[in-house]
Formats: structure tokens, C-alpha cells, sequence
């Protein structure tokens, strides 16, 4: 594999500052050249007609919780993770360090799980290291083996993986200061999230919607405010994930004027579902921060459109159908669901077609925002010479629904989010580094293909 020369043809090439009628030469896994409309290159080579779709970089996820190795990946493993990745257009997968175990907090963790996905993935993939107290002595030398960033959580997590309280949150971010390296949060203030979850359990209340109160949009505002405080204070590069609010963004859009290295990221589904969702789906449409209001949805596109969001994460974690009613209390329930295979076309068919959002922000949104500031671009996040050949063709105008028993996925639930969802726009091809990896509505790689992607820099 890899070793083919390849022209890609009649295909309108996303770029992030354009769209352009051009042909995309291919060799040994790498972008070559990029032809004017009609040139042929010297030499013998396979051409692919792209049929008039659009060709993008692909989509570098900034958000994946693979349940793999270790005891929870039943709910997703490598190989079909990456295979509904690949399907839904993503070529390079950033795993988180939970609720993969042992978590990605040192050497032994982030080696087991380097060892599990270059057996399985599909598709490219990079790793994050973790953020908890006791593993900051060991956030150096996990940035020496390539992770792209450290991940903490201002809430409440798991008993395994604990919350990044203030205090060691600044060590941890001097650390990385020390070495240019980037920190993550889930930024929700934690004794008030879990409390008001706790209050509306004790109530027995019935209405899932009120979710959005349980879990306040000043408990995500306060930790937005003390990261960038940190931030600021240790000199430290950060990540705010799964932005839902626009008080946040606003507060984010400011600091970016004033200097603080803040990114922002938000998923696809805050951008498209409000709390009404959770009425329909009760706790299998459950995550954390929760889903807003109908105007907050609307008003985060503003927000999307002038630059102050930076990446789209698919933020992938599902359970299975039988863990999401587990408790039988939507306030104590799993949060999380699969989407991975689904976050694109929905970005293509609500952003694109219904809002205006430019063929060019969305790839910035979707890779190249996101390979720049992992610090694993020009490799990847790019379609110009000397990048990895990793491209996705899009159908703009396929109509088609979304059905997650059809999906890729480990777990094949039905009663996500995304299910039933009239889409326009699907993905119909993907490349990792040349080969063809999807296609035709099947997988085309085998398990391994996929490298891991370090650091660089």
C-alpha cells in the first residue's frame, strides 16, 4: 500500500481559503502536486474520478473515548471505532485517556494502547495524555512519546480518574508551559454540576430537559473563567472542550484579543440539538455539559462562523442501550453516545446547507484548526504538497437518514441522538495516506492499517 501514484480528478478541492477546480497528485502516501483542471501528469499513474464531489482534507477528531484496552471495550474497541470513523470521514482519531485502562497517565498506559490500536485501527490516530493529580510528574515524558495534549477534568470523573482540582490544575499547567505543551478541560464548576443533579434526583423530578438547570450554564461560565485565569497566569496553551454556552464563547472570543493561547472547541450536536431533545431520547441523548436552550444553540453559529470556535470534536463515547437506563435515574445515568460516524454530514447538511457556513471554514473547522494546534500539521490537516494523502469525498446533495444499526460502530444503538435525522450530504469515500479505507459503503482496510501519529515540534 502506499506506493501507487494516484491523480485525483474532477473534484471541487476545499482548501481553507478556497474551492478549486484542480486535480491532487498522489505518491508513496503524500500529497505530490496539485494540477490545473485537465493536466495530466508524466508517467504512468491511476486516476480517480471524484465525479463532481467535494474533496476535503480529512477530519482530524479532536475528541474520541475508545473503551479500548481494558475491561470497557465491549462498548468500542479499536478496529470498529476506526471503521466508523473512517465512514463518517475521519482519517486521524485523538483518543482520550479514559475509559480506556489503565488510562493514558504514563509510559505503561500510553504504551498498552499504542500497542492495541496499531493492531486494529483503520484510520491514523493520536493519543492525549491525562491531566489528574498524581500523574503530572509524569505529563514530561508523555509529551516526549508524542501525545498531543493532557486532558483534566474540572468536574467530577471517575474514582480512577479524578478531577484536576484548582491547585494542581496550575501545576499542572506550569509543566506544560515548561515544555509547549497543551492542556484540555471539561470545564464545568464540579460541587455545583453534581449537586444540582443530586437535587433534582432527590426531587424525582420527571422532566428531562431541565437537565440544562441541573447543570447551570454559570457552572460551565465559572470554569471557563478560572481556566483562562490559569491560562493566563502559567503562560499555558489550553483547550476549552465541548463549548456550549455562548457566555463562554464570548469570554473565549475576548481573551483570544487579549492575547491568552485559548482554543475552543464544540461538537457538532450542541450546534444542532436543544434540551427539548432530552425529552424524546430521555438519557440516551445525554451528555455532559448538557444540551442548551434553542436560542443558545442558534446564537453559537455566530460564534462557529467568526472564528472564535476553533475544532469540532466528536466527543465518541457510547454505551450500550442496557448501561444508559442502568440506574433507572436519568439523573445518575451514563453520559455520553456514539457519533463519530454521523458529526460531519450533520455539520454539511445544518451548517452548510441551512446556515451558510463556507465549505472552507468547515475544513479549517475540521482539520487543519485542529492539526495546527495538536502540532501534528502540515502532516496532517492539509491537502498541499507534502502532507499525507488523507481525503474525504462528499456527496453535497445525497439525502439520506440516519440509522445507527447500520453504523460501523461497536454499539449499534438505535435510540441516540442522531437516529431518524433526515441528513443531506454523506461522506462516500475516505483515504488514509493514499489508500482508500471506505468506499462503496464498506470498509476497504484492514485491521492495522492505521499508524500512530505523534507530536512534532
Amino acid at each position: 500500500m502506499e506506493s501507487g501514484r494516484k491523480l485525483i480528478v474532477n473534484g471541487n478541492v476545499v482548501f481553507p481559503d478556497r474551492v478549486s477546480q484542480v486535480s491532487l497528485l498522489v505518491e508513496q502516501g503524500k500529497i505530490k502536486g496539485i494540477l490545473e483542471k485537465g493536466m495530466l501528469p508524466q508517467g504512468d499513474c491511476q486516476v480517480i474520478d471524484a465525479g463532481g464531489k467535494m474533496v476535503m482534507a480529512g477530519m482530524v477528531d479532536t475528541h474520541n473515548h475508545m473503551g479500548d484496552p481494558g475491561p470497557y471495550n465491549f462498548r468500542e474497541d479499536w478496529y470498529h471505532g476506526s471503521c466508523s470513523a473512517a465512514s463518517g470521514g475521519i482519517t486521524t482519531i485523538c483518543d482520550m485517556p479514559l475509559p480506556s485502562e489503565p488510562a493514558t497517565i504514563n509510559r505503561d498506559g500510553f504504551m498498552k494502547k499504542k500497542e492495541k490500536a496499531q493492531a486494529e485501527s483503520v484510520v491514523d490516530f493520536a493519543f492525549w495524555g491525562g491531566l489528574i493529580p498524581s500523574g503530572i510528574k509524569d505529563m514530561a515524558e508523555l509529551h516526549r512519546l508524542g501525545c498531543v495534549g493532557f486532558k483534566g477534568f474540572m468536574c467530577f470523573a471517575t474514582e480512577d480518574y479524578p478531577r484536576i482540582s484548582d491547585g494542581y490544575l496550575m501545576d499542572g499547567m506550569r509543566e506544560a508551559a515548561s515544555f509547549g505543551g497543551l492542556i484540555a478541560l471539561h470545564a464545568e464548576n464540579a460541587e455545583a454540576a453534581d449537586l444540582g443533579c443530586k437535587h433534582y434526583s432527590e426531587m424525582g423530578c420527571k422532566d428531562e430537559a431541565k437537565f440544562d438547570e441541573a447543570r447551570p450554564w454559570w457552572t460551565e461560565y465559572d470554569a471557563i473563567q478560572r481556566a483562562v485565569l490559569f491560562a493566563r497566569a502559567a503562560g499555558a496553551r489550553v483547550e476549552i472542550c465541548h463549548t456550549t454556552i455562548t457566555q463562554g464563547a464570548e469570554l473565549l472570543k475576548k481573551a483570544k484579543m487579549e492575547g491568552v493561547a485559548v482554543y475552543v472547541e464544540t461538537c457538532p450536536h450542541y450546534l444542532i440539538f436543544d434540551h427539548q431533545i432530552l425529552r424524546e431520547k430521555k438519557s440516551f441523548a445525554k451528555c455532559t455539559p448538557p444540551f442548551r436552550s434553542r436560542e443558545n444553540v442558534e446564537e453559537m453559529w455566530e460564534y462557529v462562523k467568526d472564528g472564535t470556535i476553533d475544532v469540532l470534536g466528536s466527543d465518541h463515547g457510547p454505551f450500550t442501550d442496557e448501561e444508559k437506563v442502568a440506574k433507572k435515574d436519568f439523573w445518575k445515568e451514563n453520559c455520553g453516545f456514539g457519533c463519530n460516524d454521523v458529526m460531519l454530514a450533520a455539520m454539511v447538511s445544518e451548517g452548510v446547507h441551512k446556515r451558510g457556513l463556507s465549505w472552507s471554514r468547515l475544513t479549517q473547522l475540521t482539520s487543519a484548526n485542529a492539526a495546527k494546534m495538536l502540532g501534528i500539521y502540515p502532516r496532517k490537516g492539509s491537502l498541499m504538497p507534502g502532507a499525507d494523502a488523507d481525503m474525504i469525498f462528499i456527496d453535497p446533495e445525497l439525502l439520506w437518514t440516519y440509522d445507527g444499526s447500520k453504523s460501523f460502530s461497536k454499539t449499534k444503538t438505535v435510540k441516540g441522538p442522531y437516529q431518524g435525522m433526515e441528513l443531506r450530504g454523506r461522506v462516500t469515500d475516505t483515504f488514509v495516506r493514499g489508500e482508500r479505507v471506505y468506499g462503496d459503503g464498506q470498509i476497504k482496510a484492514g485491521p492495522g492499517y492505521g499508524k500512530f501519529v505523534g507530536r512534532e515540534g
